[in-house]
């Protein structure tokens, strides 16, 4: 047994039930293929361990989450009875045990709020949120100190991410911060602006950036910067499918007021909600016009400090390094490289805020050796000779 764990039956308890639901669960494996994969042994033990508990009942109900591991019912079941159990029984000693080394290792979890009921939201759609106003519609001044970039590509969801990004500029519509003083610009990325008239009315700015092959997150961001950014003192980066709460952008600028900070991260650990959770979350947030949609109404994945899903720092340390590494292709490696970058040219700070990452379709993949396709780039060596955010920067070769 290691020595250092909490002792808490009800804490192992929970960790042997969110253990077997990341194993599997399909969602979990879509809501960061990397790390469901790199963790994967650390999973298998945790289920063998459940399949040989000796007391009957205790072995049933860990089989039949394993059989339906989004039923949250079951969930409840077993860590009642976990918690209740003999800790010091050799098998639920190993179940414990083995629960606690991925815990504590996979980067991977599974979040169950409290309030969480399954089967009880509706879906959204993109045409339902097009029926919405913002609460604030789009005026940013000229001199608008603040800047929001927000890249993106929706080739292939069927709307989905298009729904999750009018849902985030709608979140972005609804800020206690003053409108006039932020500016929001999509950058769309495409082989053509297929998205150009649904998402242009909910920003302030919309650009479009030729690019027909892989997405290019980082050539995207810095366009944004690069030409709307001209006047910013402050810039966010932000994914299309964060949804944000009302004091999203007044919270943040003020961590930006404090001495010797060049920028954050806003939050420590992503939660990315499942489908159903997604539909509640924005129903809450967007169609009924709460503050936030509160983490415990829902059930997702937690993944445990990525680096990049919003980002805020100052515009001169982002122009001093470069902005992001434009030779990252397709989705993997880019805001760990920026955020390394970030730390080491100014200080870096991290918050815990919640972060609900709004479900889609999965977009990275992994090389055959299972390594993310950029792992071939060194980290920390962007050095660009050229200006950054070019939007010719993909055009074909002149013949």
């Amino acid at each position: 047994m290691p020595a250092i764990r909490p002792t808490d039956p009800l804490v192992l308890a929970r960790a042997a039930a969110d253990s077997l639901v990341v194993a599997a669960d399909p969602e979990s494996r879509r809501s960061c293929v990397f790390f469901w994969e790199k963790y994967r042994p650390l999973l298998r033990d945790v289920e063998q361990a459940a399949r040989r508990l000796t007391e009957p009942r205790l072995r049933s109900l860990a089989q039949e989450l394993l059989d339906r591991p989004e039923d949250p019912a079951r969930h409840r079941t077993l860590v009642g009875a976990l918690s209740a159990a003999d800790p010091h029984a050799p098998a639920t000693a190993a179940l414990f045990d083995a629960a606690w080394r991925a815990e504590r290792d996979n980067r991977l979890g599974h979040h169950l709020g409290e309030r969480y009921h399954a089967g009880t939201a509706r879906p959204v759609t993109l045409d339902e949120l097009r029926t919405t106003r913002p609460r604030h519609a789009p005026a940013a001044a000229p001199d608008a100190p603040v800047l929001i970039v927000i890249p993106f590509r929706d080739r292939d969801t069927d709307g989905v991410r298009a729904r999750n990004l009018v849902a985030c500029l709608l979140s972005l519509g609804d800020q206690s911060f003053p409108r006039d003083r932020f500016r929001v610009t999509v950058v769309e990325s495409d082989a053509h602006p297929r998205w150009r008239e649904v998402v242009a009315p909910y920003a302030d700015d919309y650009l479009f950036a030729p690019k027909p092959d892989t997405f290019n997150k980082s050539w995207a961001v810095n366009a944004g910067v690069t030409h709307t950014g001209a006047q910013a003192e402050v810039i966010c980066i932000l994914d299309a499918d964060v949804l944000t709460d009302r004091d999203f952008v007044a919270r943040n600028v003020d961590r930006l007021r404090r001495r010797g900070t060049g920028g954050h991260l806003t939050y420590r650990d992503m939660l990315g909600m499942t489908a159903e959770s997604t539909a509640h979350a924005v129903r809450r947030r967007v169609l009924d016009g709460a503050a936030q949609a509160d983490p415990q109404d829902v059930r997702g994945f937690v993944v445990r400090r990525p680096p990049g899903a919003c980002v805020w720092v100052r515009a001169g340390v982002f122009r001093q390094i470069g902005g992001m590494d434009e030779r990252y292709e397709g989705w993997g490696g880019e805001d760990t490289d920026f955020a390394y970058r970030m730390d080491f040219a100014a200080a870096f700070d991290a918050y815990a805020d919640p972060l609900l990452h709004m479900n889609h379709p999965p977009a990275a993949v992994l090389r055959e050796d299972g390594e993310l396709v950029n792992a071939h780039i060194p980290w920390l060596s962007w050095d660009p000779q050229q200006p950054i955010g070019r939007l010719d920067r993909f055009a074909p070769a002149p013949l």
